[in-house]
């Protein structure tokens, strides 16, 4: 790292809260925010999109800006697309009358008599998409669940396994015509609940040594004690298993403050595991003020207190995914 991005990380590991760090450093910790670069295929072109008209491309453009004003992110709009692809395919479809037994209105199908709105009100995208979101946001844990899950938890539909085939084709909206970063509303999502690790009494961060024998999640090493709470609350909060010691001649793993969180086996994420690598690097920031994480890297993308989610240099790392970071969510603790 550079010798500013040490003094950063140096000042926020004496415990100073992060929105008084960023005002000392003259930085900006931002809002919930991660930016993360497109999704692409195996080919590493950005997914195909074209399979969609000017009109359904009209109505995925209202649910995604839906979902930037709901603070939802984008897991939750591609969730949201996912949903509208199965039950209208992206289009306002009227009350069909005989030729559907239910009262379903619209983009997402949703009825007058289950409480959803007016027939009116149902007939407008944009009104549909909020409903959508606002009862997405009462599913506790949505945010780690799989899309099947999630989408049916608010549709309650009869054929709940539709929906996962539309995954990778609304991830690859969101990846075009979305903001380019997931957006969360802390105060709405339980992405800032980890239980908060021991500090002093003056708030700091009580030094550690690396006293926990072996590392549980490689079996060889050692971790501090507040590493070892991240895995625990990470854990807890649905994430993957991480590996975190490993010898390097570098960086936090050797002293058993670091650990990794694999979104795939090896190559680059794209699809649904990209979009669990940015929302967990979003709960990560979130909770680094709980947790005592120093730094966060994923997708070329690097969060520091200083200067929030900027790009990653990779000054040690290959030129594949393990060292841009593209198939694992990095953090460094204090």
């Amino acid at each position: 790292m550079t010798k500013a991005i040490v003094t950063i990380v140096i000042l926020a590991c004496l415990g100073l809260p992060m929105l008084l760090l960023s005002a000392i450093m003259g930085g900006s910790s931002g809002a919930c925010t991660v930016a993360t670069m497109p999704s692409t295929d195996a080919s590493g072109q950005p997914a195909d999109t074209g399979k969609w008209d000017a009109d359904q491309i009209d109505i995925a453009a209202t649910i995604i800006q839906l979902g930037v004003t709901k603070g939802v992110g984008s897991w939750g709009q591609t969730i949201a697309l996912a949903v509208a692809m199965q039950e209208s395919r992206l289009t306002n479809l009227p009350y069909l009358g005989a030729d559907n037994d239910t009262n379903s209105i619209g983009v997402f199908q949703q009825r007058p008599n289950q409480g959803w709105g007016t027939a009116e009100q149902l007939t407008d995208p944009a009104y549909q998409a909020g409903k959508f979101y606002d009862k997405l946001k009462t599913i506790s844990g949505w945010q780690t669940m799989p899309l099947t899950e999630a989408a049916q938890a608010v549709q309650v539909s009869a054929y709940p396994d539709a929906y996962t085939k539309w995954t990778n084709d609304a991830i690859a909206l969101v990846d075009q015509y979305g903001a380019g970063e997931i957006a969360l509303d802390c105060s709405a999502m339980p992405f800032g609940n980890a239980e908060p690790a021991p500090r002093n009494s003056d708030g700091s961060w009580p030094a550690e040594t690396c006293s926990t024998i072996p590392d549980p999640t490689t079996g060889t090493g050692c971790l501090t004690p507040r590493t070892l709470h991240l895995v625990q609350q990470a854990t807890a909060a649905g994430w993957p298993k991480p590996g975190c010691f490993r010898l390097d001649d570098h960086g936090e793993h050797p002293n058993g403050r670091a650990c990794d969180f694999m979104m795939t086996s090896g190559g680059e994420a794209s699809g649904a595991q990209k979009a669990r690598g940015d929302a967990m690097a979003a709960w990560a920031f979130a909770n680094a003020d709980r947790l005592g994480i120093m730094y966060v890297i994923w997708f070329r993308m690097i969060w520091t207190p200083e200067k929030g989610w900027h790009a990653y240099n990779n000054p040690y790392g290959g030129n594949d995914p393990s060292g841009w970071h593209t198939n694992h969510v990095h953090i460094s603790m204090c």
